[in-house]
Order: structure tokens, then C-alpha cells, then sequence
């Protein structure tokens, strides 16, 4: 009838589908969005680490913001949230990370891994390593990655992790990992302060992805890194950060211990900490936690 053909168009309309009445043959569907919906994302999935929960915003703040939210109501390990864009979205230091609808990936994993919090931080680098295996499985592009946080494809920023945890002093309670990846934003979508910084898979590619395959494959090869990485510790994936560290070797401003320091970086240890030489020192340094400000040469 009209009416069931009228309730499907618009049910279509309302998830963001194009379509127009052409005259004398009903209606014509103008595309596809990029969509991210729980059960195309759940098919796409080789494994079943993350097909327990997947909780999806049109808008929201900050996805991990609603993920500590979960956690804090008992929320699943593995419930993945996700949203199309982020009024509030957050980088490390307390940073905006610019999320415009409709483009990009915005999302946050909640976990609930049986570690003392002490080694809890280098989920972080096995999150990257993660990302990175699997931007060049299905893009085709080389990644590089920035202790201790940020992926980098050409030679611009294309996506950042942080992490976030609640503990007792000898429980883990959760770990919330948030991810934010530039898949097909344009120039356009970046402010123009860090326009000539930003890159995007499409960007370098000349061609768009559909977020949820990206994001399919990122959650598979999470459940790859993270096995080993509670099998085997970071040790054991360290050969993968080494070969895509875009610090060794290179003259870095170090910001750590409320102090700013030049020096080089000597690669990341087998506890995921950078090692770290000063101008003019023979002594190399561990660093548990800093912000590298500048890298080159």
C-alpha cells in the first residue's frame, strides 16, 4: 500500500538515506550514507571480542565520557561507543580533538582487563599499534606512530588515543580508550590552525572509506594486539611500535616532570616508556609519561 511505502521511505529518510519522488515510478534512491549501525558492524566482525554491546550517538559530548558513564553502571567489557560527532571531543593535556559529523571515526572501548594499574597505561600503545595495523590493511598507506598517542600518515596527524582508568591501589577497575580517526575528512574539515598538520585516509588516497569497515577491522585487530599483549606483555609487541616509530633516532622537545627538555629519542622500551637522552648527557632517561612538542632531524 502508499501508506507501507510512504512509512519505509521515511523510515529510510530518517537514517539518513537520499531520496527523491520520481515522477511516475515512485520514489529513487540517491545513496547510501556512511552509516555506522550495530548489525552491519557485528557482520563484518571476525571475531567476537566486541559483539556484545555497541552503543551509537548522532551527537554527544565526548564518547568516553558516556563510556565511564557505562562503566560507572557496570557496563560490559568490550561495549564499544561510538558516535557520528562530538560537541566536546577530547584529546590528551585537556586538548579539543575536532570531530565534524559524518566524516570521521569517534568512538571509545571499555574495558575491564585483569591488570595491576601500574601496567594499565600501555594500553595505550597497544591501542596504536593496533590502529596502525589496521589504517594500512585497509588503506594501503604506511603509518608511523608518536609516543605515546598519535598516528601519523604522511607525515601529518591522522588520528589520537586517549585513555582514561579507574582503580583501587591494587584493582583495576576499567579502562576507557577513546579513538579519534581521520577517515575522510577534506581540508575543509579541519580548522584552519592546523590544516597544514591534519591529514585523513581519504586525503592521501584520493578515494572515501566507509567508517564501519574501518572501524570492523580496527576492532578485530585490537582483539589480535590485545591477546598478545596479556599473553606475552608489551614486550611482545614491540617489534610492531619499533618498526613504525616515528621518534627513534630523531632531536625531540620533551615536555615531562612539569619542565621542558631537548634531547633524543632512543626508541620505547620493553615497558612502553621512551628513552630519552638529553643535549649534552651521556645518561639515558625513562620516561613513564610526557608530551613530545617537537620531533625532526
Amino acid at each position: 500500500s502508499r501508506a507501507a511505502v510512504w512509512k519505509q521511505v521515511q523510515g529510510l529518510r530518517r537514517r539518513g538515506f537520499g531520496i527523491e519522488g520520481a515522477r511516475g515510478a515512485g520514489y529513487r534512491l540517491l545513496g547510501r550514507p556512511d552509516v555506522i549501525e550495530e548489525q552491519e558492524l557485528f557482520s563484518r566482525l571476525s571475531r567476537t571480542d566486541f559483539r556484545k554491546s555497541f552503543v551509537f550517538f548522532p551527537v554527544t559530548d565526548s564518547t568516553n565520557s558516556r563510556a565511564v558513564e557505562l562503566a560507572g553502571k557496570g557496563g560490559a567489557h568490550g561495549t564499544v561507543v561510538c558516535a557520528d560527532s562530538q560537541t566536546g571531543g577530547r584529546g590528551r593535556m585537556g586538548r579539543r580533538w575536532e570531530s565534524p559529523p559524518g566524516v570521521n571515526l569517534y568512538f571509545s572501548l571499555l574495558l575491564r582487563p585483569p591488570l595491576e594499574p601500574l601496567h594499565a597505561p600501555r594500553l595505550t600503545l597497544v591501542t596504536a599499534i593496533a590502529l596502525a595495523a589496521s589504517v594500512e590493511e585497509c588503506s594501503g598507506l604506511t603509518a608511523s606512530l608518536k609516543w605515546p598517542n598519535d598516528l601519523y600518515l604522511g607525515g601529518r596527524k591522522a588520528a589520537g588515543i586517549l585513555a582514561e582508568m579507574s582503580a583501587d591501589p591494587d584493582r583495576l577497575r576499567h579502562v576507557v580508550i577513546g579513538v579519534g580517526l581521520n577517515v575522510n575528512a577534506e581540508p575543509h574539515d579541519f580548522p584552519e590552525a592546523i590544516r597544514g598538520k591534519a591529514t585523513s585516509l581519504k586525503g592521501l588516497t584520493g578515494r572515501a572509506f566507509r567508517r564501519v569497515e574501518v572501524l570492523a577491522r580496527f576492532l578485530d585487530s585490537f582483539a589480535d594486539c590485545y591477546d598478545i599483549f596479556l599473553s606475552g606483555g608489551f614486550k611482545a609487541l614491540l617489534p610492531e611500535w619499533g618498526r613504525r616509530d616515528a621518534l627513534a633516532g630523531k632531536k625531540v622537545l620533551l615536555r615531562y616532570r612539569e619542565e621542558e627538555a631537548r634531547g633524543k629519542a632512543l626508541g620505547v622500551d620493553e615497558s612502553g616508556m621512551l628513552l630519552f637522552r638529553r643535549e649534552g648527557s651521556a645518561r639515558t632517561e625513562k620516561v613513564v609519561s610526557g608530551e613530545i612538542l617537537e620531533f625532526g632531524g
